[in-house]
Formats: structure tokens, C-alpha cells, sequence
């Protein structure tokens, strides 16, 4: 075959699928249509949604940092006018109250952001303050399920206490024993251990609270923990 007749035929196929291929775009023109649309919107979407997370992440951390503001405001004197220039409360019940109030609307309308498990979290803790246990292990529980690992920790930490507190010891010691086992970066074994070998001792077991006490001294030498739990352990050798 002639050059010429090969360039007339590469030439004639090359019209003839173009051909083809501008036939198909117009007869499906509108499913090509749809397709681009949809990936529009879902990329559309997918930024959306992003977007709006960020925004409700930044309201709920604002919306925390005040309610921490309200938390750690300073008391005054009873009678005193409050100052315009900084946030200050009569009574610690009063502060207390104000606060909670803040941190309970951030934990349900922000719940599922980071500062919303952190507003549950100091819930209870005002829960605690004010002497209402019932809210406060409520509160407790829910962090411990559904927050990060580190919040989660601490709150089995407050809630074992809050447990020995209200004589529930072996409600106490299962969750003790349990964070003995899973320590984070904000709960150390040592001091979860130290914890619970008073708990031991408040319920007449000096034999257990002392295996605490022993382990934290041979796993931690030069901690503030192993020379707390080097006084105790004398002590119940007295």
C-alpha cells in the first residue's frame, strides 16, 4: 500500500471515529450533563459539610472557653456590687450553678465536637460541687463511653472517687482496676494505683493495698507517686 493511500486511511478512520464519538456526546448529552452535575454537587457537598464543621467546632470552643471563664470566675464578697469590668459571683454554689447551666447547653447542642464531651465532662464536675450525684454519674458515664481516650480516662478517674465517696467501694475498685489496666497520658497507672490502694485500706484490706503500693514502687523508683506509696505502705506496717 501507497504512503498516500495509508494517510487517507489513517485520516478516513480518524473522521470516521470522531465521528462516532461526537454522535454518542450528542445522543447522551444529558447523562453526560447529569454525571458532571453530580460530581459537582457531591464535591460540593463534601465542602459544605466540611466547612460547617469547622464552624460548629469553633462556636462550641468559644462557646467552652466562656463557660470555663464562668467557672473559674472570682467570688466576692455577699453584699458586694459586682464589678462591670470582671465576671464574679457571691458564692461558689452561685458560681457553680452559672456555670453547669453553660456547660450543660454546649454538651447538647455541640455534643458529638471535642468541646462538647469536655462540656459534659466539667457538668459533672459542677454536678459534684453542688452535690448532685445522680447528674454528675450520669455525666460521668456518658464521657466515659463516648469521649477520647484521654477525657474518657479521666472521667472513670472522678467517677471511681465519686463512688468511694458515696460508699460504693466495689463499683470503685471495678473501675480502678479497669483503668489500671488501660492508663492514658492524662491517668498514669501510679496514680490510679494509688487510689485505689486507699480505697483497700478504707475497706479493711491492708494486703491488697499494699500490693499497690509495693508495684508502684518497683515499676515508678523515682516518682512523687512511689515515695507516696513508700509512706503508706510504712504506715501499715505500724
Amino acid at each position: 500500500m501507497r504512503t498516500s493511500e495509508r494517510h487517507q486511511l489513517k485520516q478516513d478512520r480518524f473522521a470516521e471515529t470522531t465521528k462516532e464519538t461526537i454522535s454518542w456526546a450528542v445522543e447522551n448529552r444529558n447523562a453526560l450533563v447529569g454525571g458532571i452535575t453530580a460530581v459537582v454537587i457531591v464535591v460540593g457537598i463534601l465542602l459544605g459539610s466540611m466547612w460547617y464543621l469547622d464552624y460548629r467546632n469553633e462556636l462550641a470552643n468559644t462557646a467552652l472557653g466562656k463557660a470555663m471563664d464562668t467557672y473559674s470566675a472570682q467570688l466576692r464578697p455577699a453584699g458586694t456590687p459586682a464589678s462591670p469590668e470582671a465576671l464574679s459571683f457571691e458564692s461558689a454554689e452561685q458560681r457553680s450553678r452559672a456555670a453547669q447551666s453553660q456547660f450543660q447547653e454546649i454538651a447538647h447542642r455541640y455534643g458529638h465536637t471535642k468541646a462538647g464531651h469536655v462540656a459534659r465532662y466539667m457538668a459533672a464536675l459542677t454536678a459534684v460541687d453542688l452535690g448532685d450525684t445522680k447528674t454528675a454519674e450520669d455525666e460521668l458515664k456518658h464521657v466515659a463511653d463516648s469521649a477520647s481516650q484521654n477525657l474518657s480516662s479521666q472521667a472513670k478517674l472522678v467517677l471511681a472517687q465519686l463512688y468511694h465517696n458515696t460508699n460504693r467501694d466495689q463499683e470503685a475498685v471495678g473501675l480502678y482496676k479497669d483503668l489500671v489496666q488501660h492508663p492514658s497520658d492524662l491517668v498514669s497507672k501510679s496514680t490510679v494505683q494509688l487510689d485505689l490502694g486507699a480505697v483497700y485500706e478504707a475497706m479493711n484490706q491492708p494486703a491488697d493495698a499494699s500490693k499497690q503500693y509495693v508495684e508502684i514502687i518497683k515499676t515508678d523508683q523515682q516518682s512523687p507517686a512511689a515515695q507516696v506509696a513508700q509512706q503508706r505502705l510504712m504506715a501499715l506496717k505500724q
